[in-house]
């Protein structure tokens, strides 16, 4: 039997860090996001989400823990591409670190996003598989 894990197939950073366009990816896609995520970056970093999600993977984990701040502005941007990746029939995870737990209580996202803490519980939410203990 074979197990129903995705790979990250795909990696997509913000910013950019070269010129080409996105790989197609048909499993995991882990978006990763850096620097500041604010009303500053919202045109560009909008831009940027619409062409991670016209890939149409499968499964998107949204890792913030290399994000230096967020605002209200950039919330609202990961939650306008969680719901489209849920109507489009994707899954969707959000993977930050603890310091920004509060954020997202104090913003009202915190149960709608209920973020991971490790990549292993990111996979397993989008995968539907229990996370496994390393021997």
């Amino acid at each position: 039997m074979h197990e129903n894990i995705l790979e990250p197939v795909s990696r997509a950073c913000w910013p950019p860090r070269g010129a080409g366009p996105l790989p197609a990816a048909d499993g995991l896609l882990l978006a990763e996001l850096h620097g500041d995520i604010d009303l500053a970056g919202t045109v560009e970093l909008r831009s940027w989400l619409d062409s991670v999600v016209a890939l149409r993977a499968r499964a998107y984990i949204v890792d913030l823990r290399p994000v230096t701040f967020v605002d209200s502005t950039g919330l609202n941007l990961l939650l306008r591409l969680r719901r489209r990746v849920l109507a489009g029939g994707g899954a969707f995870a959000l993977l930050c670190p603890e310091r920004t737990l509060r954020l997202l209580h104090a913003h009202g996202s915190l149960r709608l996003f209920d973020p991971a803490i490790t990549l292993p519980e990111a996979v397993s939410r989008v995968t539907g598989t229990s996370e496994r203990p390393r021997a």
